[in-house]
């Protein structure tokens, strides 16, 4: 195992008492933990925020997309990797991907991936160049990106979407895609960065907002060309739908009313 000679941070999204589920590696040298906390306790008794490794940081703002884009200006380290409170993360393949991150220096993320996912997916056995058409299950607490090159592009994460958001899902999606129209390069590679509790939206299909959601992601990220992608996601997954009329309503944008939806995490 090679290990990255570069400096690494980890930033956790957490929201409220989420901070206490907190837990962390041991300390490694040139690995540090970026805690962001919305709606923060009053007090934030966790001892994992007291380590000399760990630097915490209380947000105004509400919203997951919110969160990732104060880790990308809060950042001090050349390599972000972004996380949640309820990852069991794996300090090996963090540094991996920075590895990779060194030796390409025209690469501006690397992707990795959670071990549930890795398992369940067929490319994730290899390297391979993320598009837009391959990125749909990158999830943020998979990638690391070289924040310089970031930075220089202005680019964040679209509040729009995300938990806390009017579409509660799709944001790393986004960031991936808009990081590629703006000419970067970004490659997925077989490491695992960890394990993530919790469900993936990716197997949820009875929340309507969760669907119009995705077909919110879809006309943002395609635009004009929307209608026809959806039409083969749609074709991809129509065994999920409700019927053929749901199956229609999506190609054409035509869902019907939603319902409330408040997940506390998600991955795509």
């Amino acid at each position: 195992m090679i290990w990255s000679n570069a400096d690494i941070t980890v930033a956790i999204s957490t929201i409220g008492t989420g901070i206490e589920r907190l837990r962390l590696p041991e300390a490694r040298a040139g690995l540090t933990y970026l805690i962001l906390v919305q709606q923060p306790p009053s007090q934030i008794a966790t001892p994992e925020v007291k380590r000399a490794d760990v630097r915490v940081e209380t947000l105004p703002s509400v919203g997951l997309s919110h969160s990732r884009n104060a880790a990308i200006d809060l950042c001090e380290t050349p390599f972000l990797l972004f996380a949640d409170d309820d990852m069991d993360l794996n300090p090996k393949g963090i540094s991996a991907l920075a590895v990779h991150l060194e030796q390409d220096t025209e690469l501006a993320l690397a992707a990795g991936w959670r071990d549930t996912a890795f398992h369940a997916y067929r490319r994730s056995k290899q390297r391979h160049a993320l598009t837009l058409f391959n990125s749909g299950r990158v999830c943020a607490p998979e990638f690391m990106v070289r924040v310089d090159k970031v930075k220089q592009s202005n680019l964040h994460f679209d509040t729009g979407f995300g938990v806390g958001a009017p579409q509660p899902t799709g944001e790393d999606y986004i960031f991936v895609t808009d990081l590629l129209k703006r000419g970067l390069k970004a490659q997925s590679f077989p490491i695992k960065t960890g394990h993530h509790i919790g469900d993936s939206t990716g197997q949820i299909w009875q929340d309507a907002t969760l669907v119009h959601a995705r077909r919110a992601v879809l006309s943002r990220v395609f635009g004009p060309r929307a209608p026809l992608i959806a039409c083969a996601y749609a074709l991809r997954h129509y065994r999920k739908f409700s019927g053929p009329d749901a199956a229609f309503a999506f190609c054409c944008d035509k869902l019907g009313p939603t319902t409330s939806h408040d997940r506390s995490e998600e991955c795509r």
